[in-house]
């Protein structure tokens, strides 16, 4: 299939034609996609996500295994953005996701084909540099013309009424590289993404600065080993303030970041408390925590 297909696939009925508002998950498992919608979501939208992800897999590098697809109409959402689609494709030995958010379902689903068919191309050309010669530590995959590229606005929510609803983990003892980390943040289309640096065993986070870049910070603020990460990301040298969850949701309440990234007082490991689109908090911390 030629490359592009992604971008020209158009769904069968228009968004007009909407499906009745569901209060629970709607799951159906076609064609090998588990795909789920929440809200009034038009019907039409499951056969273009089923498109999608076929000529997907068709592009892709390696084997699919899975492919899940959500869609979310959420009338709370500014109105050029009530619909979210998120889309992930697991392969062998791979993982790529990405998140849009735009006025109509099938407006949202063609801005995750997109990212991801470039995301697929990206990860398509780094097995092939690969195959050249051993991987550079240094490696990484820019995007900075796609960051902002359909990336779902925080819902207003009064700090009163926010409350940490999510919580994920991540593994400690799972040592990486920066140049990894960074190739992960862009597959899985993140905003930050949480590692141990096997250079030097600290906790590490890398993640997108206002000014559509990258940047990395260590837990002690200390930088990298020379050589572990591109002269083109920026480094921070401020270390994760030593605070308690409370503190961090206070700070989040007052600030527009999108993350903090600090030391849990409370429970001594490292931990980021992160903006979710529906206005609440979620969290990250150490699977052994």
């Amino acid at each position: 299939m030629a490359r592009g297909m992604v971008s020209r696939l158009h769904p069968r009925g228009t968004d007009r034609d909407m499906a009745a508002t569901r209060d629970q998950i709607s799951t159906d498992i076609t064609a090998g996609v588990v795909y789920q919608t929440f809200g009034a979501v038009p019907t039409s939208a499951r056969s273009l996500a089923e498109e999608l992800m076929a000529s997907l897999s068709e592009v892709a590098p390696r084997t699919v295994i899975s492919a899940k697809v959500k869609v979310k109409h959420d009338e709370s959402r500014p109105p050029d953005q009530p619909c979210l689609a998120e889309a992930t494709l697991n392969m062998q030995g791979a993982t790529v996701r990405a998140q849009a958010a735009a006025a109509s379902a099938s407006d949202a689903l063609r801005v995750i084909g997109d990212k991801l068919e470039r995301r697929l191309a990206r990860l398509a050309e780094r097995r092939r540099r690969a195959r050249q010669r051993p991987p550079s530590s240094t490696s990484g995959a820019p995007r900075s013309s796609e960051l902002d590229s359909g990336r779902p606005t925080f819902r207003h929510r009064p700090a009163d009424e926010r409350a940490v609803v999510r919580r994920k983990t991540y593994p400690p003892t799972d040592r990486t590289s920066i140049g990894e980390a960074m190739f992960d943040l862009d597959m899985m289309d993140f905003r930050f993404y949480v590692f141990t640096d096997r250079a030097d065993d600290k906790t590490s986070i890398v993640y997108e600065t206002g000014d559509i870049g990258l940047a990395i910070r260590k837990v002690d603020g200390s930088r990298p080993h020379d050589g572990t990460a591109r002269a083109d990301i920026e480094v921070s040298e401020t270390p994760a303030p030593v605070i308690s969850l409370t503190e961090a949701v206070s700070y989040l309440n007052k600030s527009e970041k999108a993350f903090i990234f600090f030391c849990d007082t409370d429970r001594d490991h490292p931990s980021v408390l992160y903006r979710r689109y529906d206005g609440h908090y979620g969290l990250v911390v150490p699977s052994a925590a």
